[in-house]
């Protein structure tokens, strides 16, 4: 209490001025109306600008959450493409089902992301908790991603297909060309189609998407754009490099795609193997 008492003591003269000036600006403020309106106008002024600092730096610590919610409305719209009968590339009509489509997606955040070794794998965070198991595929708002491998409660592995040990089925776009889509371990933005034959029309340019021979993955899903085309073995296949519309290098936000059918095609597929 005597600190403050000092306190005024010893500030009396610069408070007394300063209760001074703010009386008189108000009783002015009061009294004319230009200064009333040039302060309310200069006090909003300053307010809106606080207020919108404040606002972005809410948004800012508000990223995570954002971006979930848009990774899971991203999933919701491919489901819905879907159903409709669309695709990702916009006009093929290849998902129209009498009951429902056999197709669901989970949204997940990528947590570990490994591109520059000869097999690389990514992590997810979801698992089996969220109906995650193997042989699922993943893909980006680009393209596809890879492969699940294991799933634990809450985390799973991906195969990318920057890994040398997979082999996707891939289509020329617009034509019943397919392939053998691999990685040779080198660069992160090339793969090659391999087991094209030679008859099939290739040119630069061409779009390379999912095939449907998949069970994994819902055909037309995009996969990159043909780079350059090679002949070998003696003139009798060609070896395709395939530029990725994905960056495996950059990944952040993906959907797992369960197939409901997958299960009863493998069972078809195998039938008389055993025999």
């Amino acid at each position: 209490m005597q600190q403050i008492v000092n306190f005024l003591i010893k500030y009396r003269n610069l408070l007394l001025y300063l209760f001074l000036m703010v009386t008189a600006l108000t009783f002015t403020i009061q009294t004319h109306e230009y200064h009333r309106n040039t302060t309310i106008h200069s006090t909003g002024y300053v307010t809106g600008k606080l207020l919108n600092t404040r606002n972005k730096i809410y948004d800012y610590f508000d990223l995570k959450n954002q971006n979930n919610k848009l990774s899971k409305e991203n999933a919701s719209l491919r489901m819905r493409l879907l159903e409709i009968g669309d695709t990702l590339l916009g006009k093929e009509a290849t998902f129209v089902f009498s009951d429902s489509i056999p197709y669901r997606m989970f949204p997940a955040r990528v947590i570990k992301n490994d591109f520059y070794k000869t097999d690389n794998y990514i992590t997810i965070d979801i698992g089996t908790d969220q109906g995650i198991t193997s042989d699922m595929g993943v893909i980006s708002p680009k393209g596809i991603v890879g492969i699940v491998d294991k799933s634990s409660t809450q985390f799973s592995r991906v195969i990318s297909i920057l890994n040398s040990q997979i082999s996707l089925n891939a289509q020329i776009k617009g034509t019943s060309t397919i392939g053998s889509l691999k990685w040779n371990g080198n660069d992160p933005y090339i793969m090659s189609l391999e087991d094209v034959p030679r008859l099939a029309k290739i040119s630069n340019g061409d779009t390379i998407i999912t095939g449907k021979q998949s069970t994994m993955f819902p055909s037309d899903i995009l996969i990159g754009r043909i780079k350059n085309a090679q002949l070998i073995e003696n003139g009798s296949r060609y070896k395709i490099d395939v530029t990725l519309f994905n960056d495996m290098t950059d990944l952040d936000y993906v959907n797992v795609i369960k197939n409901r059918d997958r299960t009863a095609l493998h069972v078809i597929d195998t039938l008389g193997n055993n025999e």
